[in-house]
């Protein structure tokens, strides 16, 4: 199996100027505003014959991890087979919780593109990106590799993963066909947002938002700047603080209005330039006629975690 690689389920208001001139945004974002998280994964294993051109099905696929409906045939596009060195199954499943698989630890990687028709694929339909790679001769027993199979939305490695299954190898097996089970149950994941410190922000503008001061993401890795793709400023109407928190893996889902910022590796963002996410219209304030609480999420859809790496709660003054 070739060697591949794996990218891989907010202060105070005022006006500040970096040491070096470089001007700050009036809204500041630091540590303190940001919410922490857990996540665990428990990932089925199946055994099966090794050296062996193994079927891999995902007819069962009903869920993604966040337990969002999708359909097998449409809504999944690349089946990807992983050989991780010198890590235990707990090691991995820890490290892909909080984002952590590094690509040195990725000891193999191939791919299939799905067809949209298709829910079975041989290990024999693999590729390195193209490159024919005789993946069952070296999907061999060893006690150096764990083998994990990924589903995922999108062809980018290690993003968008729906669902995973270990596969292990090994001569007391006969079986040739893995049914990767569907995404819901294998994740389990909390986020506090009621022991943040809010942000609070003026009903009406200037809002230009600066979190170059905030290190941590959610789960306490550092945060991958360069990677931030997207601002996005949420309003859940009639909703607590906690009531979101409870509802934290639908939060796109639950709330009433979304606006957001296109991004590319920026480290500041003006509000007024975001757009509804349904009509396009242009963010005009805070202003609400019905009470609720407003979340400002930072996120990076290329990498492996796809929790956003700053989530603040907003509090309009």
């Amino acid at each position: 199996m070739a060697a591949g690689a794996m990218a891989m389920v907010l202060g105070a208001c005022g006006s500040a100027a970096r040491p070096d001139g470089e001007p700050r945004g009036n809204v500041l974002l630091g540590d303190e505003n940001n919410y922490t998280t857990t996540a665990a994964l428990s990932i089925p294993e199946v055994e099966t014959a090794p050296a062996t051109d193994v079927d891999v099905c995902w007819t069962q696929v009903v869920t993604d991890l966040q337990c969002h409906p999708l359909a097998a045939t449409s809504d999944l596009d690349n089946l990807a087979l992983l050989r991780i060195s010198h890590l235990t199954k707990d090691q991995v499943e820890a490290q892909l919780a909080v984002g952590d698989l590094t690509q040195a630890q990725v000891a193999g990687y191939v791919e299939y593109n799905l067809d949209h028709t298709r829910t079975c694929a041989k290990l024999s339909q693999l590729s390195f990106f193209g490159t024919p790679i005789d993946v069952p001769s070296e999907y061999v027993e060893s006690a150096s590799y764990t083998y994990l199979v990924l589903l995922a939305k999108g062809t980018t490695p290690g993003v968008g993963a729906r669902t995973m299954v270990f596969l292990t190898p090994t001569a007391a097996s006969t079986n040739t066909t893995v049914d990767v089970p569907t995404g819901c149950g294998l994740l389990a994941f909390a986020a506090d947002l009621s022991s943040l410190e809010k942000v609070p922000i003026a009903t009406s503008g200037p809002w230009v938002v600066d979190w170059r001061d905030v290190t941590r993401d959610g789960v306490g890795n550092a945060v991958p700047f360069q990677r931030i793709d997207r601002l996005t400023i949420g309003f859940f109407a009639g909703m607590t603080v906690s009531e979101v928190e409870a509802r934290i893996v639908d939060i796109e889902n639950i709330a009433t209005t979304l606006w957001d910022v296109p991004l590319s590796g920026d480290r500041t963002a003006d509000l007024a330039t975001a757009q509804e996410r349904a009509s396009g219209a242009t963010f005009s304030g805070f202003e609400q006629a019905d009470p609720g609480t407003w979340i400002l999420a930072i996120t990076c859809s290329r990498c492996q975690s796809p929790a956003p790496v700053v989530l603040t709660v907003l509090e309009p003054r």
